[in-house]
């Protein structure tokens, strides 16, 4: 026997629960569909206008150096951008915006404070009626917030501002008022970036100036102490060292050229001692004039002595001149010589005079050695707290300029138009989109319905629930059975002979049919089907009620019978509907207590065997009619009539229990398509 109701359920059983409760379907549907078509007519429209932002990583190189970094990421730019989709989201942004554009004194965003809504919340929160600008500003913001969406799409640096209201021109006007307060909150962020970090580096600059004056005085005083006088950024001392040393360099030169020219002068072992052909006499124009003279007599002597002899007064007169220019010659050679001596003693002293002030020279450097390195120090402290001093004073004075300029390379590309249409209620989707929801849920509420309260859906769940054949599945019964209703009919008495067989019976004698209790309509058109099938095929039927639930008649019936106060042939009446007869319930007798007895249900059957061939018994619902379990246990067998989605599975479970007290197990059962939708 199955322990429970079974909710699983087939592909087909699917489509039989949303078919039998279409009418739950249909009325969900249509109450999402009028509940949104209302929202859609009376909602205020709304309307979205956009502005769009190119925002480009990569500032402009206006100027080297900038404050901020140039370079991009190596995300390409995006975190940066992705940054500054916060910044135009930021309170500052929005605020600037609000207050360009008087929103909180647009009712649309600030509503009045005599409303019913900031009625109710003065109540609850116990705020005061009035409220300062911040409060009112902070209102507006909080309401900007809700309708403003900032998006940027994937791989581009293009950012979209998105602002809708119920004016498109106020849409447009507050995206424009947000692109530009974006502009000037960075401009402005830039200019109070490079004032603060201009100050701070002011600020540094009056440490490092006395920082630097003092190791200036620091080095003046250690130079004063020490006699170190520099000049052009040297010792005094070292230059003069430096220029002696080159000087007696010269000297030595000098002393060395007149010594080798005076030597030649007067050396007669060389062969360039005759001063004759010394480089200074030959350089000597009184030595060349005489030379020409002394040549041109030479010539004009062998010419007269060829021509006058070796005694002629003329000849002796040319040879007496010759012998004067000779001598002016010597005289001359000889000063020349003397002057070689003189400029050779001349630079032996000078090179004696330099030779002594150098290492005086010397000396002293040597004595101030120690005090020209602490010196060197203290300059080159000196020389580091200068070039940071002027470090910071050129990047004051960029940064201070910079402040004026804009590197950012951000600008609206376009602008908001006021929207033509409205972006807000999309009347079709929303309509069309409750319809599926509609459709959805009240789907969703059959299944919930079915899964709580299981019903009968199949013969197949019939069969798996029951463990008993369905003999047919009938079409609803909603008038005169037809066609379909009566070939049902007949397979179900064929099945009951079928399951006869087995117990040496051609034709079923007794059958009783039993179903939910309100389903007592159904279970009578069924019977009928089943009597005036049987009567088709030529059997004697009988049609009994007992259910004793039933309200009972005036007329002699089954409960009258079973007292003795009549015999069942007295008490059939011929049905014309059917070709059948039939016998009611009968008259009730109070305090009679079980009518049927341990063997009545035995006897009663057995006196009409030989009157009818199959007997056809209403047992009502078993379970609450066990009082006719006599007839029950006496009938050959059991038939259940059940309503394609409408018998609950606990209905069946209970038959199942109440056959079994009763002593006849279920041996088949009928499912019959429902009327109408539950």
């Amino acid at each position: 026997m199955p322990q429970g109701p079974d909710t699983t359920a087939e592909i087909g059983d699917l489509w039989s629960i949303l078919s039998h409760r279409r009418r739950l379907i249909v009325a969900t549907t249509s109450l999402f569909g009028a509940a949104a078509l209302a929202y859609g007519l009376w909602t205020t429209p709304l309307y979205t206008a956009s502005v769009q932002i190119l925002i480009d990583p990569r500032d402009r190189q206006v100027v080297t150096n900038d404050l901020t970094p140039s370079a991009v990421a190596p995300d390409g730019g995006v975190t940066q951008v992705e940054s500054q989709v916060k910044v135009i989201q930021s309170n500052a942004v929005l605020l600037r915006a609000v207050r360009a554009t008087g929103l909180a004194d647009d009712p649309e965003f600030v509503p009045p404070a005599d409303g019913i809504v900031p009625t109710l919340k003065r109540i609850v929160l116990h705020a005061p009626a009035r409220r300062d600008g911040r409060e009112l500003d902070a209102d507006a913001l909080a309401a900007l917030r809700r309708k403003l969406a900032v998006k940027r799409a994937d791989k581009v640096f293009v950012v979209d501002v998105v602002v809708t209201t119920a004016d498109p021109s106020k849409s447009a006007r507050i995206a424009d008022a947000i692109a530009d307060a974006y502009l000037a909150d960075g401009a402005e962020a830039r200019v109070q970036a490079a004032s603060r970090a201009a100050g701070e580096l002011h600020a540094r600059l009056d440490g490092l100036r006395t920082d630097l004056q003092a190791a200036e005085r620091r080095l003046a005083a250690f130079k004063a102490e020490n006699g170190l006088i520099a000049s052009s950024g040297r010792l005094v001392n070292e230059q003069q060292l430096s220029d002696v040393n080159a000087r007696l360099v010269a000297a030595q030169g000098r002393t060395a050229e007149a010594a080798s020219r005076l030597r030649r002068v007067r050396d007669p072992r060389d062969p360039a001692a005759d001063g004759a052909t010394t480089q200074e006499a030959l350089n000597s124009t009184v030595v060349e004039r005489l030379r020409s003279q002394y040549a041109e007599l030479s010539s004009k002597d062998a010419d007269l002595r060829m021509h006058l002899g070796s005694r002629h007064p003329d000849l002796l007169a040319v040879q007496a001149q010759e012998a004067d220019v000779e001598r002016l010659i010597g005289a001359e050679l000889g000063r020349i010589g003397r002057g070689a001596t003189t400029d050779y003693r001349r630079a032996l002293a000078n090179e004696a005079s330099l030779t002594a002030t150098l290492a005086a020279l010397q000396s002293k450097a040597v004595a101030t050695a120690g005090s020209s390195g602490r010196m060197r120090e203290l300059e080159q402290d000196v020389e580091t707290r200068r070039t940071v001093y002027n470090d910071f004073l050129l990047r004051s004075r960029q940064i201070t300029e910079q402040a004026n300029v804009d590197p950012a390379n951000a600008r609206v590309i376009g602008s908001a138009i006021p929207p033509v249409d409205a972006s807000w209620p999309p009347r079709l989707v929303i309509v069309l989109a409750a319809l599926v929801g509609g459709l959805s849920v009240g789907a969703g509420l059959a299944m919930g319905r079915e899964y709580w309260k299981p019903t009968l859906l199949s013969s197949r769940q019939v069969e798996r629930l029951l463990g008993v054949p369905v003999l047919a599945t009938m079409p609803a019964l909603s008038g005169p059975p037809d066609g379909a209703a009566q070939l049902s009919a007949a397979l179900v008495v064929d099945g009951l002979h079928c399951l006869a067989r087995p117990l040496g019976r051609s034709r079923v004698a007794s059958v009783m049919v039993t179903g939910a209790p309100s389903e007592g309509a159904l279970r009578h058109d069924v019977l009928d089907l089943l009597a005036a099938s049987e009567v088709r095929r030529g059997g004697r039927v009988l049609v009994v009620d007992a259910d004793l639930g039933g309200p009972g008649a005036d007329d002699a019936g089954l409960l009258d019978v079973l007292r003795g106060e009549c015999r069942a042939r007295d008490a059939a009446t011929e049905d014309p509907r059917t070709g059948a007869w039939w016998i009611g319930l009968g008259r009730r007798v109070g305090g009679a207590g079980n009518p049927f007895g341990r063997d009545g249900g035995r006897r009663f059957l057995g006196d009409l065997a030989g009157s009818f061939d199959t007997v056809v018994i209403d047992g009502g619902s078993l379970p609450a009619n066990l009082a006719a379990g006599p007839l029950t246990a006496a009938a050959d067998q059991l038939l259940a009539v059940f309503c394609e989605g409408v018998t609950p599975q606990s209905y069946a479970l209970d038959l199942l229990k109440a056959a079994a007290v009763v002593g006849r197990p279920l041996t088949a059962s009928v499912l019959v398509g429902r009327r109408s939708a539950a």
